[in-house]
């Protein structure tokens, strides 16, 4: 959830009229310093304020929360820190009157740390929504001559639902790999016929030997809904050897759903 932050709107129409207020009644026009929040705890205050303004904008959590307004939340908070309504009340008219330039830096800094916090959610969330859709049967990379059988590279997995997936990677051919026009090739077919059925086919381009990665993929409509068989292998040569030299990686294998999907 993307929260937007509101800043100054809503707290600054509550400074205008506390300090409406204060003129009407014709009180000190100099706030006292003393009594008012230290600015350490101040700080996280104000960034809790924040926080809660920008949940309070989200129309779903409006309707959670339709009796309970901005000022209300600024005094609970301020409670929940500690701190008295009064003590809050004369702490902001404390530096509205006398530190402006002082509270405009420590907006600055917790809209900082705020951009911040969204952007390691905004992270967290497409992490999630990889794993959620990665139904890659196999490992993240691979990477030969390293030991490891190339039929490590074959695959297999079912699919379902009429939707569209796609097959995506990073290959690094070597110059010194043997293969000739080394591919990735995969076909799919009825689960129920895998050995005698029509087989749809999928290839990528022929990798290119230069020792650079290169991003490929493959697009695999599945048109029905009944389940499918996707089977093949990431690393298939032309050359009909029975052992060639091998130097080639793959790496961020993935087999996807697009979001719009999900």
């Amino acid at each position: 959830m993307k929260l937007k932050y509101m800043p100054v709107r809503n707290l600054i129409i509550y400074l205008i009229s506390a300090l409406l207020i204060i003129s009407c009644t014709g009180k000190e026009e100099k706030p006292d310093r003393s009594g008012i929040i230290p600015e350490k705890d101040f700080i996280p205050l104000l960034k809790e304020i924040h926080l809660a303004d920008g949940l309070l904008a989200n129309p779903k959590i409006q309707n959670w929360v339709l009796s309970i307004d901005s000022i209300s939340t600024y005094h609970y908070l301020s409670e929940k820190h500690g701190y008295t309504k009064e003590a809050f009340d004369k702490t902001i008219r404390y530096y509205f009157i006398s530190k402006p330039k002082k509270l405009i830096k420590i907006y600055d800094k917790i809209l900082g740390e705020l951009s911040e916090m969204e952007s390691l959610l905004q992270k967290e969330v497409m992490l999630n929504r990889e794993k959620m859709t990665n139904i890659w049967p196999g490992e993240k990379g691979y990477y030969f001559p390293d030991g490891t059988d190339i039929k490590a590279v074959g695959f297999e997995v079912s699919l379902a639902g009429s939707r569209l997936y796609t097959l995506k990677f990073t290959a690094t051919l070597f110059p010194d790999d043997q293969s000739v026009n080394a591919k990735t090739r995969a076909f799919s077919c009825d689960a129920d016929s895998l050995n005698t059925g029509v087989k749809t086919w999928y290839e990528t381009p022929v990798f290119l030997k230069d020792g650079k990665p290169h991003t490929y993929s493959v697009r695999i409509f599945v048109s029905s809904n009944e389940p499918i068989i996707l089977k093949g292998t990431l690393y298939e040569p032309t050359n009909c050897l029975d052992e060639w030299q091998k130097h080639v990686r793959f790496e961020n294998i993935s087999l996807s759903i697009p979001q719009s999907d999900i």
